[in-house]
């Protein structure tokens, strides 16, 4: 069930426009600015989905290394990849492997959009500087699976360092950031699926 969720969270959003508030604006900005001018990030995360009334409290690593459109995402369970014209899904469970067509418009296929989650569709306030991070809250300009968003961003880095999505029935999805390296050297073949590497694979083209 975790790695269902962690998929749809990283995959759901892509943005475009800055909010309201001028400090917010100003830093998501920065934020935008500096995220997009990193060739290559190599980013660590720990992942925690909570909910309460569900008695519901899972807890996961991941890793994601992403280069413009092309990403590699590293799960408890699966792996997915992408160079960007083709996606590989790899459960590693069943030792099965699903082959699509990638669309980089397509929101539902991009996890890297995760790391520009507040540039379209969202109103922003700033909270507060706490522990070294702005915190910045988001809030839809339309109708969507979440209440509201809450990016911490390294004061001195302006990086991300957390993420918490809030939906609406009193859950939340918590990506807390452990490394952050960007612009090192990389290996392309990083975006694409090595099948000589997995013997006796079971292949589901769906192209």
């Amino acid at each position: 069930m975790t790695n269902k969720i962690l998929i749809i969270i990283f995959s759901i959003f892509q943005l475009n426009s800055f909010g309201q508030d001028d400090k917010s604006n100003e830093l998501l900005k920065q934020l935008s600015e500096n995220t997009r001018s990193y060739s290559f990030m190599d980013v660590d995360f720990d992942f925690n989905f909570l909910n309460t009334s569900q008695e519901i409290n899972e807890n996961q690593q991941g890793n994601i290394k992403i280069s413009n459109n092309k990403f590699r995402l590293n799960l408890n369970e699966q792996i997915i990849i992408s160079d960007d014209s083709t996606q590989w899904i790899y459960l590693k469970e069943s030792n099965e492997l699903q082959i699509m067509e990638f669309d980089s418009e397509d929101e539902m296929l991009s996890p890297n959009k995760l790391f520009t989650i507040y540039e379209n569709g969202y109103k922003s306030q700033y909270v507060e500087l706490k522990d070294n991070d702005h915190i910045i809250d988001l809030f839809p300009l339309e109708s969507s699976e979440f209440k509201n968003i809450q990016l911490h961003i390294n004061k001195e880095k302006i990086q991300i360092s957390k993420i918490i999505l809030f939906d609406k029935n009193g859950g939340s999805f918590s990506y807390s950031i452990t490394k952050f390296i960007t612009n090192t050297d990389f290996d392309e073949n990083l975006f694409k699926f090595k099948v000589e590497e997995y013997p006796d694979l079971e292949i589901i083209d769906l192209r």
